[in-house]
């Protein structure tokens, strides 16, 4: 299971939360397309962004949070530098990026914004998760977990556990001129984390682990206003964490995520509605996550929408940690995807809900994958409509799978955040790979209008041939399927020694179900010695060509 997310407004809103998951309601049956949509799919099956990553620099850390504002993509999290792809850390072309940095969307490239931010030393002997380790039992917890722009792209709001940004005092938020970048005079002291930024209707609002603002008592709850930077009286109360804020788009509500179990006194466990008038109050909300006991939860960990509906993920302790569909007015359950598996962090682009997770089992999802114990595979990237299948009221899983691997730190998850600017999904986490290549920090994959389908399909196995009993001038070439990280349906040719093709099919395949196939040669000169290949070819052309069977001879 998981900790940890990401969230922001921009080609949509959305928020990050750690959070449990629960409750009921009416599953709406809508029109949605079945399992096996990929970049080159049937006709009516939505096309997912390619699997292929695209040049991107890298942190030396976690990217917590993603926001994109224009042509420019934030990452905000827990790093000391930001490096070329392909490199490794200390690579002298390296450049320090303390815990903010910006990127061209388009390019993947560094942009020189480069505040400091910096926490407070302290003492301790007990180990400090989130936080730098300086040697000696001291600690310095300066990550920063979220970023969220102004609707209008002038203003960039980071919160988090920093004491200092620019050499200046910021007590845990921040705020920064757009496009200038410049730190503004924004600033309050929280008593603990800022984990979750909204901003509606000239107002700022914050959610996270804090009890007191500026030594005003708030219960994980507080708003500033945007023009000033005056702390308001709206003070709903959460009674504990809260990590995911998300505005409704007429900026009347915010809806809130987290670990909680009640807000303004009343539940659901993990979800929840409030005001954003003065008052604060909660509205009707439906729909929660899981609670038996603190051992047995789930916890909400980011929030988006499409102006419709609410798109919730979960992490879960032996409970549910997939992803879900609310009705955005009163939070009543329109799917619920159960997957197994932290999910950190949603975003949508063109009708697909992407997310990250370290997915084990969809087997109770259309077009899901099982649980392939004891060889567990974990597939960290996931694309699903988010419209559900009309015959299973639940979205299907797409073939769209990318993916990477669970980091180098303590929490062992990978994909934390994600955004998207229409063209370019963008990644950050834990991991230090992507599709088994090294790459740290920080992804990102593009539409088929901004960039190619280029990656071949995996590996094909080296066939292996015999000798049909009682038969002259034949052999049978044996080969296992492979399979494609963003098309599902692939052209196999069977090669005669240099490059005769002798056979070609074309099939469907998943890399949790590869068959096994055969071919019989025929008319052969009775005693020729032949060798057999394999190509695997996907609908952009992309090929791979299997090793050279051993040689056979022809009875």
């Amino acid at each position: 299971m998981a900790y940890g997310n990401r969230s922001r407004p921009t080609t949509q809103l959305r928020r990050r939360l750690s959070a449990l998951f629960a409750l009921a309601a009416l599953p709406l049956t809508m029109l949605a397309p079945h399992a096996g949509a990929d970049t080159k799919p049937p006709p009516g099956v939505p096309v997912t962004i390619t699997a292929d990553p695209l040049p991107t620099w890298q942190t030396d850390g976690v990217v917590w949070s993603l926001a994109v504002i224009g042509d420019v993509i934030y990452a905000g999290g827990n790093f000391d530098h930001i490096r070329p792809p392909g490199t490794d850390p200390g690579d002298p072309r390296e450049q320090v990026r303390r815990n903010l940095a910006a990127f061209n969307a388009a390019t993947g490239e560094p942009l020189p914004w480069a505040p400091v931010v910096e926490g407070t030393p302290f003492s301790s002997t007990t180990p400090q998760p989130d936080c730098d380790d300086l040697g000696g039992n001291q600690w310095s917890c300066d990550a920063v977990w979220e970023i969220r722009p102004s609707p209008d792209g002038t203003r960039l709001y980071v919160g988090g556990d920093f004491t200092k940004v620019n050499n200046q005092r910021r007590g845990k938020i921040a705020s920064f001129e757009l496009p200038s970048g410049t730190l503004t005079s924004f600033q309050h002291e929280f008593n603990s984390r800022v984990k979750a930024l909204a901003v509606a209707r000239g107002t700022v609002y914050a959610g996270g682990f804090f009890t007191s603002v500026d030594g005003t008592a708030r219960q994980r709850l507080a708003a500033f206003t945007a023009a000033t930077g005056a702390l308001t009286g709206w003070a709903p109360t959460a009674d504990r964490s809260v990590h995911a804020m998300l505005p409704t788009p007429d900026g009347g509500r915010i809806i809130l995520g987290g670990d909680f179990n009640r807000v303004n006194g009343r539940g659901p466990h993990g979800l929840a509605s409030v005001r954003t008038d003065a008052t604060g109050t909660s509205t009707h909300w439906e729909t929660g996550v899981e609670y038996f006991d603190d051992r047995r939860r789930s916890w909400v960990t980011d929030l988006v929408t499409d102006g419709e509906a609410v798109y919730a993920s979960a992490n879960g302790e032996s409970t549910f940690d997939g992803r879900l569909s609310l009705n955005i007015d009163d939070g009543t359950r329109r799917w619920i995807d159960n997957c197994q598996g932290a999910t950190q962090a949603l975003t949508i682009l063109d009708g697909l809900l992407y997310s990250g997770s370290h997915a084990h089992d969809c087997s109770t999802q259309p077009g899901g994958f099982p649980d392939n114990v004891p060889n567990r595979t974990y597939q960290r990237l996931l694309a699903e409509p988010t419209n559900p299948d009309p015959q299973h009221d639940t979205p299907p899983i797409l073939h769209w799978f990318p993916t990477t691997n669970g980091g180098a730190t303590t929490y062992n998850q990978g994909p934390r955040a994600m955004d998207n600017d229409g063209r370019y999904v963008w990644v950050g986490g834990d991991f230090t790979t992507v599709n088994q290549q090294p790459q740290q920090g920080l992804t990102r994959f593009g539409s088929l209008a901004v960039t190619k389908d280029v990656n071949p399909p995996e590996p094909v196995h080296k066939p292996t041939v015999t000798k049909p009993a009682g038969t002259t001038g034949t052999l049978t070439v044996n080969w296992t399927q492979t399979w494609d990280r963003d098309n599902a349906q692939l052209i196999y040719q069977v090669i005669r020694d240099d490059n005769t093709v002798i056979h070609t099919v074309t099939e469907s395949s998943t890399y949790w179900d590869l068959k096994t196939r055969t071919f019989t040669d025929t008319g052969l000169a009775p005693g020729s010695t032949h060798t057999y290949s394999v190509r695997a070819i996907d609908p952009f052309d992309n090929r791979f060509r299997s090793a050279r069977s051993d040689p056979a001879q022809a009875g």
